[in-house]
């Protein structure tokens, strides 16, 4: 049988928050694959005259800023994202292996410059500042290290724009129990032999 897979996918909002601004600023998700394969952010380019510097995402266990390191991978947005239209980028995981149930938080920090944002919601009504739309993904929610806004600090109801990618292989017998399983077929197939023979004796 084949390997399962899933996606998360979120999009909450049109915002965008520059990461060198509230670095580190992540995601929180609760794992429904046994192995992340991806996980991909909708980034935009708030000041695209300025240099297109890496970007280091880290996977943590746990929600929030702070938890062990389980992975950690740099990559660079290509320029093409130039404007403040949301784009998807996602950066690929070597399966990394995480619980199925558990949450785990993805963080983007830069050394850069104040070029690239990444995008979040939920988006607000520019007059009164109430949410536009409910909590986007319940499973988690947005961090950063510099408050985002009052909103997002009050009702801890923010999300980023975010997927991720994983699969749950599909469970291979142990040789152990290929084993027994091998043994026992032998005796079922002898059982049936002998209560043949005894059949045609009687």
């Amino acid at each position: 049988s084949s390997d399962l897979a899933a996606t998360i996918e979120t999009i909450s909002g049109v915002r965008g928050a520059s990461i060198t601004y509230f670095q580190p600023i992540g995601q929180s998700f609760t794992a429904i694959d046994s192995q992340l394969t991806s996980i991909g952010f909708q980034f935009q380019s708030l000041n695209p005259d300025r240099t297109n510097d890496p970007i280091t995402l880290t996977i943590r266990a746990g929600a929030g800023l702070t938890g062990a390191v389980l992975a950690t991978q740099s990559f660079t947005l290509p320029t093409s994202i130039n404007s403040r239209e949301p784009v998807w980028f996602d950066i690929a995981l070597a399966n990394l292996g995480v619980t199925i149930g558990d949450q785990y938080t993805a963080v983007l920090t830069t050394t850069g410059s104040f070029r690239n944002a990444v995008t979040f919601g939920p988006d607000l009504n520019i007059y009164t500042g109430q949410p536009l739309s409910g909590d986007a993904y319940a499973g988690g929610q947005l961090y950063s290290q510099t408050p985002i806004d009052s909103f997002c600090t009050r009702t801890g109801t923010c999300d980023l724009n975010f997927r991720v990618s994983g699969v749950t292989p599909s469970a291979v017998p142990e040789p152990a129990t290929w084993a027994m399983l091998i043994a026992g077929f032998g005796l079922a197939g002898g059982a049936m032999r002998t209560r043949r023979k005894a059949a045609v004796l009687a």
